[in-house]
C-alpha cells in the first residue's frame, strides 16, 4: 500500500508554494539546531516526532500533499530515499526551514486535483480542524479521492537546486560594505549600533513574549525600525508615527502633509507571517491619494521588505529584503535580495531622489 504524507505549504500569512514547485523539494523547520540525524535528541524534546518522521521515515516512492491551509495545490512523489538538512534554506521570508527532500511534483495534474477539490466545501482538508505541518494521512475523507491519481504519475528529471548561498556578514563585513556603497562613517557606525540593539532586544523579546504578549506593532515602530531609519539621517520631523493611521511615514519636508509623503512603513508584531500586509499598506496610500509615496516599508522589527512603486503600480515582490539577525547579500526568498542595498535604499537621500 502507498503511503501518503501531508506538508504545510507555509500558512495563511507566509506561502511556500512557489519555491517547494521551482526546485522539486519539500522543505520544513525548525531547522536551527541542525542536521536532524546528529541532533535527533534536541528535536524529540522540543519539536515532537515531525521532524523524526520527515527524516527518518519518508521512503522513495512514497506520495506528498502539498496543502496551503486546507487546500491540497499539489500532488507529489518522493524522489529518494534521501533526507538532507541544506543550510540555503535558513531564512526563507525569516524562516528556518533546513530539512529537505526531494520530490517530483507532479504539476500536471494540479488541475484534475483543483478538480477533485470542488466538490468538497473548503478543501481536501476542511474536515480537519488543527493539521500537524508534516503528517502521514490516514483518512479515508482525503486518500479515496487522491488515489486515482497516483496511477497518472510521471517520472521524470529533477530541476536544479538553488545556487549556494553566500555566508552572512559579521558585523565588521556589514560596516566595510555600507561604507563602501557611500554611506558616510559616523553613519555607518550609528547603523551597526542600531542592529545590535534591535538583535539584542529580539533576543529579549523571544524570553517571554507569550507571557508579555510584547511586542506590540507601536513597540516595533519605536524601539527597531525607528532607530534604524534615524539612524541612516532622517530627522525626527520627517518622520511620523501613527500619522492617518498609518504606522510609521516619512516625508520629503515640512510641512508633512499627503503631497510630501515618500514612504510608508507597516508594522506587526514579531514573527508575524508579512506576505499578505503588502495589501493593507497599498490600501492607505489609497485612501489618502499619496501620490509621491514610492515605497513601502513591511517589518515585525527584525524582517524588513521594501516594495517599489514604478508607473504607479507596485511590484509583487520586495525589491529588498533585510533580517537583521542574519544580514546577506542574497536570499533563497524574497531572491535576489541584498541586504545591504537594502538599508542603504531606506536612507533618505535615496528615497527623496524617487519621490
Amino acid at each position: 500500500m502507498t503511503k501518503v504524507w501531508q506538508i504545510a505549504a507555509g500558512s495563511s500569512d507566509r506561502d511556500y508554494t512557489d519555491l517547494f514547485l521551482k526546485y522539486d523539494l519539500m522543505f520544513m523547520g525548525p531547522g536551527n539546531p541542525g542536521d536532524y540525524n546528529e541532533n535527533e535528541k534536541a528535536y524529540i524534546d522540543r519539536w515532537g516526532s515531525q521532524v523524526r518522521a520527515f527524516a527518518r521515515e519518508v521512503k522513495e516512492g512514497d506520495v506528498v500533499i502539498l496543502r496551503n491551509v486546507y487546500h491540497a495545490v499539489a500532488l507529489g512523489i518522493i524522489y529518494e530515499d534521501k533526507y538532507e538538512w541544506n543550510s540555503n534554506f535558513d531564512d526563507v521570508f525569516g524562516w528556518d526551514l533546513q530539512h529537505t527532500r526531494r520530490v517530483t511534483w507532479q504539476e500536471h495534474l494540479r488541475d484534475v486535483l483543483e478538480g477533485i477539490q470542488r466538490r468538497e466545501a473548503h478543501g481536501l482538508f476542511s474536515h480537519m480542524k488543527q493539521i500537524p505541518t508534516f503528517s502521514r494521512v490516514h483518512v479515508a475523507k482525503v486518500l479515496a479521492p487522491i488515489e486515482p491519481l497516483f496511477a497518472q504519475t510521471r517520472k521524470r528529471a529533477l530541476k536544479q537546486l538553488p545556487s549556494p548561498l553566500p555566508k552572512p556578514l559579521n558585523m565588521d563585513e556589514v560596516g566595510q560594505e555600507l561604507f563602501s556603497k557611500g554611506l558616510p562613517n559616523d553613519a555607518v557606525d550609528k547603523v551597526l549600533v542600531a542592529v545590535e540593539r534591535q538583535r539584542r532586544l529580539v533576543k529579549w523579546y523571544e524570553k517571554d513574549k507569550v507571557k508579555s504578549g510584547r511586542p506590540t506593532e507601536h513597540e516595533v515602530v519605536a524601539h527597531m525600525v525607528l532607530p534604524l531609519m534615524l539612524a541612516l539621517g532622517w530627522s525626527e520631523q520627517l518622520l511620523a508615527v501613527e500619522w492617518r493611521r498609518i504606522d510609521l511615514a516619512g516625508f520629503s519636508g515640512t510641512p508633512t502633509t499627503e503631497e510630501r509623503c515618500i514612504f510608508v512603513c507597516e508594522a506587526k508584531g514579531l514573527g508575524h507571517g508579512l506576505q499578505n500586509v503588502l495589501q493593507q499598506a497599498k490600501l492607505y496610500v489609497e485612501r489618502l491619494t499619496l501620490s509621491n509615496c514610492c515605497k513601502i516599508l513591511i517589518s515585525d522589527g527584525v524582517r524588513l521588505y521594501l516594495y517599489g512603486r514604478k508607473n504607479r503600480e507596485w511590484a509583487d515582490m520586495p525589491i529588498g529584503y533585510l533580517n537583521v539577525n542574519s544580514i546577506r547579500t542574497n536570499h533563497i526568498a524574497p531572491e535576489n535580495t541584498n541586504a545591504i542595498d537594502t538599508i542603504m535604499a531606506l536612507a533618505p537621500s535615496r528615497i527623496m531622489e524617487e519621490g
